[in-house]
């Protein structure tokens, strides 16, 4: 029987611009990110503002499975929050593999995450909570041990 332990970072990036800013109020057009669950049995989502950590714990092929691997699937949802409070608009939301554990592989609705930016939705609506879905792939010839992968987000403006 095979164990593996998963934990997974969601980080949203800053746009590098951003890093010169001082830290003053931000302008009424700036978007953030927040992680909001949705309550599984799967797994554990741990929100910290604009972060979050999903922890499997620890996940175990059964005895005698003829899978050629391990897939957990865990839903969470996403707001865009435009500072200032305004509800307004459309952003582009993109994700990429920050750290990239070489041992499993990560899909975001169904779509295969990679190094470069994917675009998860051209069109998110601020101020709504969208619910997307995360599925973690892991081989069975895979060694036992903790995963180590973390995804980073962005929302732009249009």
């Amino acid at each position: 029987m095979k164990v593996l332990t998963l934990a997974l970072l969601f980080a949203m990036v800053t746009p590098l611009s951003a890093a010169h800013r001082r830290a003053a109020a931000p302008p009424s057009g700036v978007l953030s990110i927040e992680f909001v669950d949705v309550p599984s049995a799967a797994a554990v989502l741990f929100t910290a503002g604009s972060d979050a950590w999903i922890d499997l714990a620890a996940v175990s092929q059964e005895a005698g499975a003829t899978g050629r691997s391990l897939r957990r699937r865990r839903q969470f949802a996403i707001r865009i929050v435009r500072s200032g409070g305004l509800s307004w608009g459309t952003a582009r939301l993109t994700a990429s593999r920050d750290v990239s554990d070489p041992r499993c592989s990560l899909r975001i609705d169904g779509q295969a995450l990679g190094n470069a930016p994917l675009v998860i939705d051209a069109r998110a609506p601020v101020g709504t909570v969208i619910v997307h879905t995360l599925e973690i792939e892991v081989p069975e010839s895979a060694a036992p041990g903790p995963l180590n992968a973390s995804i980073s987000w962005q929302a732009t403006t249009q």
